[in-house]
């Protein structure tokens, strides 16, 4: 039998990433516990709050699981690109 890769792009619906987060991370992301905004749908979802730093909003996502999300959009290669505040 075939080994077969899906790619994960923007337009994957999150549960795309449950295979390359823990169940930590991605549950709390997937349901973004008391944050002030709906959970995300898709992995570009998942980007934009990522970009707009808005991970650490979700209660449960501290700094350790915030750096999961982001390595996990890294490796798929997700223009993700943080820059620490000044």
């Amino acid at each position: 039998m075939a080994h077969r890769t899906h790619r994960i792009t923007a337009a994957c619906p999150i549960h795309c990433l449950k295979a390359v987060l823990s169940a930590m991370a991605y549950n709390r992301l997937a349901l973004a516990y008391e944050a002030p905004f709906d959970p995300p749908r898709t992995v570009g979802d998942v980007l934009k709050l990522a970009q707009d730093d808005k991970l650490n909003e979700i209660t449960g996502l501290g700094p350790r699981r915030i750096s999961e999300i982001e390595a996990a959009l890294v490796f798929a290669g997700l223009p993700y690109r943080h820059t620490d505040p000044p």
